[in-house]
């Protein structure tokens, strides 16, 4: 009965889904013709509309995060019909492109894009609202048995109870004796009802919807025959256990090769911000070697006029997991700067394995002036645009440094480094080198393209008044 329910309201979604699209492309030809001031014709456009409903059509019924609600945030609901949307569209603009319809105006698509895109936006959240109001009044609801008495199983009992809008009612605890009956016990008014060995009959006997085995780590090896139970008698069943507590990365449930697996992430994992970033980088670093490219000649000009030797200064870095790549910067040193390093390490004022000099010998006069302006950074823009490194994030050190590091700050390597971040505009070499480390974690902590965006914005200032340059 409920999974004839649950295809029902998925048909009907489905439908209304195709309602508000097509509604949407016919008040955008309204909006259109209007503006054009033309009279409004339909029919015009009926082989497009037809192309649309097909396309969305696919889209939207085998995107089935479109029709799940139950315990969904606001920004997952947002966020299926939204990518949805966007996936839908991009390949109507595909199909436009090749099938010539060119009397399609840009005002006519964008309102379309934006309205189809609030349309399947409102219709989702409206759902939503409705499905929690009736939830909170004892509708619509499934039924849930928890086994275990332990920590984790009151913990999960207290979040059901704490949201009943997502529609979930707790019959009872399972005991995880295997024998004999349980102690009598309650939680939250929730009674014990049974063994672990009773639940096949209270399967038998009663509406179970769902069984949720949170168990300690301890316990795990006894319920291995009662998943198996639920499994054989059909009923759906979730266990959910803290195998390896993790006190920084993000755990997330998924396959890998087939094989299901506890995934421990330390970095963000936000793939459509993360992609949108990528592509930032490339685009934003071609656009900049564009606009920088009088300065990039005069500099490699002066370089190789002023000072014998490369103008590009090529040395093996650290990027993203430990991979190697080559920076490229101005050469700001002697072509045997290499060779002088050992015989100033008592000179270094930075802890840690990083070496830095106020008033490096080595650096040439105009080397110096290049720092100052850090305009000896600008060759890094290649490589951005190559992949290696992007414009926000952690400095890429040398492999000589990371040996030295302690397991902690290790993580920095976790996320593609930068040409600029939060060292950069926090002082750079007038910090320590453990500050500095922390500042690189934070960044990966809270990463977000707002914070790239206020890292950039913040960089400029912290270039033109030179502060922590060397």
């Amino acid at each position: 009965m409920l999974r004839e329910r649950l295809n029902t309201l998925r048909k009907l979604l489905f439908i209304a889904y195709l309602g508000l699209v097509a509604l949407s492309f016919q008040l955008s030809i309204v909006i259109d013709s209007y503006a054009a001031g033309e009279e409004v014709n339909f029919s015009r456009y009926d082989e497009i509309m037809i192309v649309i409903l097909i396309i969305w059509g696919i889209v939207l019924w085998n995107y089935k995060s479109c029709y799940s609600f139950r315990a969904e945030s606001f920004f997952s609901i947002v966020r299926s019909a939204s990518l949805a949307s966007l996936i839908a569209f991009g390949i109507f603009i595909v199909v436009l492109f090749y099938a010539g319809y060119s009397e399609l105006g840009k005002l006519l698509i964008g309102s379309f894009m934006l309205m189809s895109l609030l349309a399947l936006n409102g219709l989702r959240l409206s759902v939503r609202g409705l499905l929690e109001y009736i939830r909170r009044r004892g509708f619509n609801f499934q039924t849930a048995l928890i086994v275990g008495r332990g920590a984790m199983a009151k913990q999960f009992a207290d979040r059901i109870i704490q949201h009943c809008q997502w529609g979930y009612r707790i019959i009872g605890f399972i005991d995880t004796t295997s024998g004999g009956k349980p102690n009598l016990w309650r939680y939250n008014d929730i009674p014990a009802i049974g063994a672990i060995n009773d639940i096949p009959d209270i399967i038998k006997t009663r509406q179970v919807d769902l069984v949720v085995f949170a168990v300690e780590n301890r316990e795990l090896s006894e319920i291995d025959r009662a998943v198996a139970v639920c499994e054989e008698m059909g009923t759906r069943a979730a266990v959910i256990t803290d195998l390896f507590p993790a006190r920084i990365a993000n755990k997330k449930v998924g396959e890998f090769f087939e094989f299901p697996v506890l995934f421990f992430d330390t970095t963000p994992q936000k793939s459509t911000a993360l992609i949108i970033k990528s592509l930032f980088d490339r685009v934003a670093a071609l656009g900049a070697l564009f606009i920088s490219m009088p300065i990039l000649i005069f500099t490699a000009l002066a370089i190789k006029i002023f000072s014998k030797g490369p103008i590009l200064f090529k040395q093996e870095r650290l990027g993203i997991n430990g991979k190697k790549f080559t920076m490229y910067k101005f050469r700001t040193m002697a072509p045997e700067a290499d060779k002088l390093k050992d015989s100033l390490k008592d000179q270094n004022e930075m802890d840690g394995p990083v070496f830095k000099i106020e008033n490096d010998p080595r650096v040439t006069p105009l080397g110096q002036w290049l720092r100052k302006t850090s305009i000896d950074e600008l060759p890094q823009l290649f490589n951005v645009v190559k992949g290696d490194m992007s414009l926000v994030g952690p400095r890429p050190p040398l492999s000589n440094e990371v040996k030295q590091y302690d397991h902690w700050q290790r993580r920095r390597l976790s996320m593609k480094p930068g040409i600029t971040c939060l060292w950069q505009i926090g002082g750079r070499n007038n910090i320590n080198f453990r500050k500095w480390m922390e500042l690189d974690l934070k960044y990966i902590d809270n990463w977000s393209l707002w914070l790239d965006t206020k890292i950039l914005a913040q960089t400029i200032p912290a270039v033109i008044s030179r502060r922590g340059a060397r």
